[in-house]
């Protein structure tokens, strides 16, 4: 997080200097964010007038230091606010947005001009591209086997320094965890071509997924012709609350999983 005298210069330097594309983050639901905060986040951000904005809903795994204090003292709400607020956080964030000529292109992404700013690096790892992980504990996918560098700097350089990958784990999935994922991934987007994945993995997603599909339509999350054309698209209640909704596509032995 950063305060706004330092977010302020450095937008200011970036535009002065001519970056292509800026983009803003703005994260619902931090510690100690009230409403008229947020309202005035969403304002500023609007002032500034950002080539993008990604907005991310406060989440607590359970390795990090506001869990681990949780545990310490008892707690089993963290002291940020709860997902009906953030929700509600983001839903008015988007519409702020799109009244000032922003068009929401994911469940955490909205752009000024669609025609000439791209997430590429969303776009094509969701498609199932490869990414070289550099950093420590930072995630990467090479020829359909994903792995997560070491968690600790020295755990990170040591392998290095000796001419080794830090790798410290990785998985390759089967072919249908590769259609699950790249088909989850792509649903945060707010909707997808069931040609195109019936094309690339021989299966029409409308039918390999009948069942976590129909779930989201009875629930109200899917648009009225979620099945019915090539798209399969969510509604904006869909896509606010999509990370939970996901996990209805989740193999039953993935669905507990906690990650760090």
């Amino acid at each position: 997080a950063h305060r706004s005298k330092e977010i302020a210069r450095a937008y200011a330097y970036a535009r002065e200097v001519g970056f292509p594309q800026i983009n803003i983050d703005l994260i619902a639901g931090m510690v100690e964010e009230t409403e008229d905060k947020w309202r005035m986040a969403v304002a500023k951000t609007l002032e500034l007038a950002p080539d993008s904005v990604t907005i991310y809903q406060m989440e607590v795994p359970f390795n990090t230091g506001i869990y681990q204090q949780m545990k310490a003292e008892g707690k089993l709400v963290a002291p940020v606010a709860d997902w009906d607020t953030k929700r509600r956080w983001v839903d008015y964030a988007f519409q702020e947005l799109e009244r000032a000529g922003y068009t929401v292109g994911s469940a955490y992404t909205a752009v000024k001009d669609k025609t000439r700013t791209r997430f590429v690096y969303r776009d094509y790892l969701w498609a199932g591209a490869d990414l070289l992980s550099i950093g420590v504990a930072s995630f990467g996918h090479i020829g359909g086997t994903h792995y997560q560098n070491q968690h600790d700097f020295d755990a990170y350089v040591a392998p290095l320094a000796a001419g080794q990958l830090p790798v410290y784990r990785a998985l390759t999935p089967t072919e249908d965890e590769r259609y699950i994922r790249e088909f989850i991934l792509q649903l945060k987007l707010g909707s997808v071509s069931a040609g195109y994945f019936t094309r690339k993995f021989g299966e029409d997603p409308r039918a390999r997924f009948a069942g976590p599909l129909a779930t989201l339509r009875d629930g109200g999350f899917l648009q009225p012709n979620g099945g019915d054309g090539d798209r399969i698209a969510i509604t904006r209640q869909g896509l606010l609350q999509v990370d939970r909704l996901l996990h209805e596509f989740f193999k039953p032995e993935h669905r507990g999983d906690r990650y760090a």
